[in-house]
């Protein structure tokens, strides 16, 4: 007998195809900017495990979503777009061909999705992803914690979106 999984939503719940995405290298600051002129809502986010520095946060903005994670930066930060699609190597391999470059190779992340970084002609980063994997609450933070080479026992702050 054969155990039957579940055809996992390669676009999670409440997101868009697209989704705009702010990284910077404080990313709490940029929370509490973004409450503060646009009364943003913070959906979900994450910390350093251990520590309360957030590395990623999910905004509503009246109704739309923003995402912000930590990262490097040119400047003070930049803004990219999330593109969620149902396929992510047959677009990965689609963009490559119409001229976009690799920033990071596709892979599958601690959270549950197959995602890479690009850049197309003009300059614009875009982010391919596709939802491979339905994680529960406890099975996201033991990914991270292994992902991020904490111990088993750290408690990581991380609500699913």
């Amino acid at each position: 007998m054969t155990a039957k999984t579940k055809k996992v939503a390669p676009i999670p719940r409440g997101y868009r195809a697209i989704t705009p995405h702010i990284t910077t290298g404080d990313v709490s600051a940029a929370v509490s900017l973004y409450q503060s002129a646009f009364g943003a809502e913070v959906v979900s986010s994450e910390t350093v495990p251990g520590v309360d520095t957030i590395i990623f946060a999910h905004l509503k903005i009246g109704n739309s979503w923003l995402t912000i994670g930590q990262g490097e930066t040119f400047g003070p930060g930049y803004v990219s777009l999330h593109h969620y699609v149902e396929d992510a190597s047959v677009t990965w391999d689609t963009a490559l061909t119409a001229g976009f470059a690799e920033v990071s190779a596709l892979k599958e992340t601690y959270w549950g999705d197959l995602m890479g970084l690009m850049s197309d002609p003009i300059g614009v980063r875009w982010s391919i992803g596709q939802r491979v994997m339905r994680l529960s609450n406890d099975e996201r933070q033991d990914r991270a914690r292994s992902a991020l080479g904490h111990p088993q026992d750290v408690e990581i702050d991380a609500e699913i979106a």
